[in-house]
């Protein structure tokens, strides 16, 4: 699974840090980032046979440049409600990453203590809540990531095309396209676009939207266009495209 990169965001315990690469190693997964430092207590016995994975992890001051080069963004929560979405459950999200292929995904987890920021959930597309007991529902950091790890690690699924994959500025790009027509047309004179934002890029994400998708969408938005202003909003669609 080169694709995809586990994200640690500031661990307090070296432990847990050895506990995920191990569990990393058992299920063939290499790539292991850190956000902060790596904590200090040398604890390596419980990354047994794995420490290649937690002396080779790379290090990034915060989570925004630890993302820099990330198409997807899949955060790990236990908390959800009204406004804390949650797209998937474990399995889902393994269907999800072998539908990804040729993109690069992170798995976001927080801080042991109290997760993430409001700003570094904000750099999260998509949200993933493992079931567990109502009363408590917290997880171990590293069980957490082994219960994730395994349900990609032995996910069955079908071939995907990669290049039909869109990657993270293709799909930005998709929402942008689709938000200028929106307020090229009067759509946001009383409101901000903040709310549609969001829930554009919520569904492209959640749906993994292919490039053929994002073809008709800007169609379906330059016909809106069309059909409010007289004529197309710079987009031109090949009989290929089309296709």
């Amino acid at each position: 699974m080169n694709n995809v990169f586990v994200v640690l965001v500031e661990p307090k315990y070296k432990g847990n840090v050895g506990a995920v690469s191990r569990i990393m190693h058992n299920f063939s997964f290499e790539n292991l980032r850190i956000v902060g430092a790596i904590p200090e207590k040398d604890d390596k016995i419980l990354a047994m046979h794995s420490e290649m994975i937690m002396e080779n992890a790379e290090v990034y001051p915060d989570l925004v440049s630890a993302l820099h080069d990330i198409d997807r963004v899949i955060l790990l929560t236990r908390r959800f409600g009204q406004k804390k979405k949650i797209d998937f459950n474990p399995r889902e999200t393994a269907n999800y990453v072998h539908q990804s292929k040729g993109l690069k995904i992170a798995l976001v987890f927080g801080r042991e203590t109290f997760g993430l920021t409001d700003e570094e959930v904000a750099l999260c597309n998509l949200h993933t809540y493992i079931p567990a007991n109502e009363r408590f529902p917290s997880l171990n950091l590293s069980h957490a990531v082994s219960i994730i790890l395994y349900e990609i690690f032995s996910y069955q699924t079908n071939e995907t095309k990669e290049d039909d994959l869109l990657d993270n500025k293709e799909l930005c790009e998709t929402v942008q396209y689709s938000l200028e027509v929106l307020k090229e047309i009067g759509y946001f004179k009383n409101f901000p676009p903040d709310n549609v934002k969001k829930l554009l890029s919520s569904l492209f994400y959640r749906a993994n939207i292919t490039k053929p998708m994002s073809y008709k969408i800007k169609a379906m938005f330059n016909r809106i266009h069309v059909l409010k202003k007289g004529k197309g909003y710079g987009f031109i669609m090949t009989e290929e495209e089309i296709k």
